[in-house]
């Protein structure tokens, strides 16, 4: 069992807009440096094992993710460094090079510096299982051939960005080679599907204490279970109407 957790970018918090995806919805995913260190120092603080999931070895204790290919990205990894840590970064390859976003010689220093570089899709769909299956295709091996391209050889890992998938995106990712598939399904469950790891990850938000952080690395069920129910009641709205769910959660992020 492998507790793997989700975070985004660091950022000031009067400059949110300026690293990683703008606006209020993706705010609510961001830390700022203090933060992020009170996380990182209340994981190291459990006692446990942080590393990386690969298709041939064994898995730790705990993971540590981080999507959308911020500009963060590098400074993140530092602060990971400094504990002796790495982690999975997956970057939204059609943004690569713009504005709030690595550039490529940055995806290239991540995977230099020992930390996973893998895919979050080309455009970043809000809701991938909803896409045909010539898009999800698209979106597979488009961001796996262009990392690739960057990084001399085909990533092995992905995320489904939105979390959620279905078997559609699933068997898509692992028809383009892919050979870890990461969810935001909040479990600590890794399965072999098609000769794919899928793995569930526990999401962190801005107002996510660090406690509690430690306590999803821990594997303290009380905190699991308390975000797995909510995760259900969000993945049943958003199946039921992505529009509704898509207002609900713009009336949260104002809030």
């Amino acid at each position: 069992m492998t507790s793997t957790l989700i975070y985004h970018d660091i950022a000031d918090a009067a400059a949110l807009d300026g690293v990683g995806f703008p606006g209020p919805l993706a705010a609510r995913y961001k830390h700022t440096s203090e933060r992020f260190d009170a996380h990182l120092a209340a994981i190291a603080a459990a006692g446990v094992a942080v590393g990386l999931i690969r298709p041939d070895i064994s898995p730790p204790a705990v993971a540590l993710t981080f999507d959308d290919g911020g500009a963060s990205a590098l400074e993140i990894a530092a602060r990971l460094e400094a504990r002796g840590w790495r982690g999975h970064f997956f970057v939204t390859t059609g943004r690569i090079g713009t504005a709030g976003f690595l550039d490529a010689a940055g995806v290239r220093e991540l995977a230099l510096r020992g930390h996973d570089v893998g895919s979050h899709s080309v455009s970043h769909p809000t809701y991938m299982g909803r896409l045909s299956r010539p898009e999800i295709e698209r979106e597979w091996i488009g961001s796996r051939d262009r990392l690739a391209e960057i990084l001399g050889s085909p990533p092995t890992s992905a995320a489904i960005p939105g979390g959620y998938g279905g078997s559609l995106v699933v068997g898509a990712a692992a028809a383009a080679g892919y050979r870890v598939l990461m969810t935001s399904d909040p479990c600590a469950r890794i399965d072999l599907t098609r000769g794919m790891l899928v793995v569930g990850r526990y999401t962190i938000w801005s107002t996510t204490p660090p406690a509690t952080a430690a306590a999803y690395a821990r594997g303290d069920r009380y905190a699991r279970a308390r975000l797995r129910a909510e995760w259900r009641v969000k993945g049943l709205l958003k199946r039921a109407s992505p529009r509704i769910y898509d207002a609900a959660r713009k009336v949260r992020a104002r809030v």
